[in-house]
Parts: C-alpha cells; sequence; structure tokens
C-alpha cells in the first residue's frame, strides 16, 4: 500500500500543454495496437543481447514523515543475506503547557501506558512470531528555524538507552490486522506494546516541568527507539504509518476527587513538529550477490535486484549501435526471473515495481527513459513501460515473474537520429525523483515530481542475466526497412 502523495513542483498539465508542439518521432506504430506480424518480407524481427552487470549500492534513501516506516528483521535471505530495520520517532502532547486531567499530581493514579502503531502490512514471513523492544532514545532529532524537522535517510542509526528497555511485545505479524477489543475501543491493524509504570509515572510525576513547552518535553523525552529482538526469531519486516490517528501513546489513568473514579485516556500522537527516522541496515555476509559484483566483461549470468536502499544493475546493449536506419514497431526489454525451489522464497516476494532508467554519462546521474516515460497522468504508464512484471511458466512448469519494459521510441531515436545508446539501470527504487523540468531527445516535456514505487526494503528478485539460457535478458526488437 502506498502513502504517499505526488509531488510537484508545478502542474504537470500546464508543463506538458507548453511541450505539445515539440518535435517528436512518429515512426512507430507503438501503443495503438498495430503491430505487424511478422513475415520476414514486409516486417521482421531481431533479438539482441544484454551485458547486464550487478551493483550494490550504499546508497541512503530519504523516508519521508507520511512514508510507511518499517520495523523488523530478516537474518538469513539467500540472495542478500540479512537486513535490520529500526523506527525513531516522537510522540508529543498537542499542545503546551500542557497537563493532565486532574486538579494535582497526587490525585492522578496511572492504570498503564501503551505504544500503539497503525499496522499496513508485512514484507517476509507472517506466521512466526517476532519480539519487538522499545527503548528511550538518547539522541535528539533537530530541526530548521521553523521548528520542522529533519528528513534523515536510511543510513542515520540513533543511539538509544541500551540499558533500560521500557516496553516489549511478542507478535505474529499475520494477526496484526485482527480486531482489538481494548479500553472503550474497538479497532484493528494495531501493533500494541504495554510500556514499564515506571517510565510512565515519571511523566505525571515531573509534568510540571516537562510540559511547559517542547524544548522541556525534548529535553525530558527525546523519542523512542523500536528495534527487534534478533535473538527471539522472525523473518519478516512489518510496515507502520505514523501519521495515522490509530498511532499513539496512550496513558490510561484515574482520578480520586471525592471518592469517584473514573479512568481516562490521555494521547500523545504524531504531531507536524514530531521527529522521526527509519534506519534500513543490510549485511551481505555469503549471500548469493556477493558472488556476482565482479562485472565479468561480456556480463553477469545472474541479475540480483533488492528494493531500495539496495541493489541495482547496470545494461549495455551494443548491438543497437549497428543498427541501419528501419521503422521500430516495437522493442522490449525482456528480463526473466529465475526459479528456485527454496521455500524462504515463498515468502521473500519480489518487488512491487522495477523501474528502467537512462545514464546520464555528462552528469553521472540517472534520468527516466528518453522517448518513452510518460507520465502525463501522474503516474508512470506502466502498462506500456513495463514495471509490475507479469506471472509466466518458465518452460518447466514453474510460475516466475516477466519484466517487459517498452523502449521503442528510445530505439527509434538510436537508429534514426543517430542519438546515443546510453547506459540503462534496472533497478526497484523507493521512490522516483526529478527535480527539474527538461525537454528530452524526442521533445517530451518531463516534469518535476517525486513518485513512490515501492515500500523500502520492500522485495527482491533473482533474475536471468547474460547468459545462454532462453530466457536471458534480451531486446525483442520488431521493426520494417526502409
Amino acid at each position: 500500500m502506498f502513502i504517499r502523495k505526488f509531488y510537484a513542483a508545478f502542474p504537470i498539465y500546464i508543463f506538458l500543454i507548453l511541450c505539445w508542439s515539440c518535435t517528436k518521432i512518429d515512426t512507430t506504430n507503438l501503443g495503438q495496437n498495430l503491430i505487424p506480424v511478422v513475415d520476414n518480407i514486409h516486417t521482421f524481427d531481431t533479438t539482441l543481447s544484454v551485458i547486464a552487470d550487478n551493483f550494490d549500492t550504499t546508497a541512503c534513501d530519504s523516508v519521508y514523515r507520511s512514508d510507511l516506516h518499517a520495523l523488523g528483521f530478516i537474518p538469513n535471505d539467500p540472495y542478500f543475506g540479512s537486513t535490520k530495520a529500526n523506527m525513531y520517532f516522537e510522540l508529543k502532547p498537542q499542545y503546551y503547557p500542557f497537563n493532565f486531567p486532574a486538579s494535582d499530581k497526587d490525585s492522578l493514579l496511572l492504570d498503564s501506558a501503551v505504544l500503539v502503531l497503525h499496522y499496513s502490512n508485512t514484507y517476509g514471513d507472517t506466521l512466526t512470531p517476532q519480539k519487538v523492544l522499545v527503548y528511550k532514545l538518547s539522541d535528539q532529532f533537530t530541526t530548521d528555524t521553523n521548528n520542522i524537522g529533519t528528513t534523515y535517510s536510511t543510513c542515520n542509526v540513533f543511539n538509544y538507552n541500551t540499558a533500560n528497555v521500557i516496553g516489549e511485545k511478542t507478535f505474529v505479524p499475520a494477526r496484526l490486522a485482527d480486531s482489538v477489543h481494548a479500553f472503550k475501543e474497538d479497532a484493528s491493524n494495531e501493533l500494541r506494546i504495554r510500556l514499564s509504570d515506571a517510565f510512565a509515572q515519571g511523566f505525571i510525576t515531573d509534568s510540571s516541568e516537562i510540559f511547559a513547552n517542547d524544548t522541556t518535553y525534548k529535553n525530558y523525552f527525546k523519542g523512542f527507539a523500536l528495534l527487534m529482538d534478533e535473538t527471539f526469531g522472525g523473518n519478516a519486516i512489518n510496515y507502520f504509518d505514523l501519521g495515522s490517528a490509530d498511532t499513539r501513546l496512550s496513558f490510561y489513568v484515574r482520578t480520586s476527587l471525592s471518592n469517584v473514579k473514573d479512568t481516562l485516556s490521555v494521547n500523545f500522537t504524531f504531531t507536524s513538529y514530531s521527529g522521526e527516522a527509519n534506519s534500513v541496515v543490510h549485511e551481505r555476509g555469503t549471500s548469493e550477490i556477493t558472488n556476482h559484483v565482479s562485472h565479468p566483461a561480456n556480463g553477469d549470468s545472474l541479475i540480483y535486484i533488492q528494493t531500495a536502499p539496495g541493489s541495482y544493475a547496470e545494461l549495455k546493449i551494443p548491438g543497437l549501435n549497428g543498427l541501419s536506419n528501419r521503422v521500430i514497431h516495437r522493442a522490449e526489454l525482456i528480463v526473466d526471473q529465475v526459479y528456485d525451489p527454496s521455500p524462504l522464497l515463498t515468502y521473500l516476494t519480489t518487488p512491487a515495481y522495477l523501474y528502467l532508467d537512462a545514464k546520464d554519462t555528462l552528469s553521472n546521474t540517472f534520468n527516466p527513459i528518453p522517448c518513452d516515460f510518460n507520465i502525463s497522468t501522474g503516474q508512470p504508464n506502466f502498462s506500456y513501460f513495463g514495471g509490475p512484471g507479469k506471472l509466466i511458466d518458465d518452460g518447466n512448469g514453474h510460475q516466475v515473474s516477466e519484466y517487459v519494459f517498452n523502449i521503442s521510441r528510445y530505439v527509434q531515436s538510436i537508429v534514426t537520429r543517430d542519438s546515443s545508446n546510453t547506459t540503462l539501470r534496472l533497478q526497484a527504487p523507493y521512490q522516483i525523483i526529478n527535480n527539474a523540468a527538461y525537454i528530452d531527445r524526442c521533445g517530451i516535456g518531463v516534469p518535476p515530481f517525486n513518485l513512490p514505487l515501492n515500500n523500502i526494503a520492500d522485495g527482491g528478485v533473482k533474475l536471468n542475466g547474460t547468459n545462454n539460457t532462453s530466457t536471458r535478458i534480451r531486446l525483442h526488437i520488431i521493426y520494417s526497412t526502409l
């Protein structure tokens, strides 16, 4: 489930209208389902080899406030090793100075305090129990001059008070979607963690000093650090929505005035001034990817794509340089998953989306595929461009995913205009970002955007690379001569 919104520096449609009169390549029937039959008289086809190289990146991804945050531990992914995801965040009162509902602190009796996280989904084994541990942060979140919280990356690992566990909870991920019947509430999709009474009582006992303003509150309590107990077991990463109204720190208290006792709930939430961060750490060990990052001259036989922050592959198609001018009816980059009978892979599933972009050799950055990337509707047209993959039979009775990227106009620009045959990149990004508007080589306007694709660290896949199998990575072209 994607909860991030599309961000643009200005309206997409205005930008596209301005670019409507730009020159386009019209020598392809692409997108009209008018691809002629290959008869080897007027219409032909050919398949070009692709050289693929794996890259295990150390790059970091920014995790935004509205994104799902990852919490979990996968100890032994056969392809990618271990993954550890920790959450750090603040929950605060809605205003300052804040007071608990009692005329004086001595009349307020604590029943319990519960940390509640709104649950979204799980990547990995949903049936094996896991155990989460809650600590107090010792590092403090920073803000800018407008008191807006810093956006941290997956590489930011926060320090916490390791000597004091203030809460813990054993849970089965598959049960987190079940209904919860707690004090005066009925809910579902919640992870509820009982916190220690000593931790909670401190907020009440010292409330006048703690809640004078946000500075005094942060000096007293810097926030929560949530980690999985790696010695307990489990093999999954769970996703939570900090911005949900269900996410909160709930104090259940009773007042004892005039011999009348009534239990109340006081909630601290994830406010616009709350800090947050989500670290993701990979340890490759002796996993399969470590044997496939040497970049042999003829390409690697297997491709390993892990959802960001993970790994990617760079692709070269040297055969495009020698193609004579022709009409390209269809050019499809085809990538097939390798079947693996390992039981672990029944729940360590493939990424929701793969994505293909092109390298700019001058800036050494990657941009959307020239001529073929279309974001006029606010989302790439994946039914045309590829991305989610489709299930096929691998020829041996096994269901695998096949990814098809339609790059017909890009190929047409190479054979017609002698445009550069650039290096391509295959990845499973957390998000794709274009910071500045520009016109590509085919006269197509590309606006600024920040587009979510996958949940952070959610998925991995082994694909056929540069090998001699019928399902090797390949570029299939249907064309007519001029």
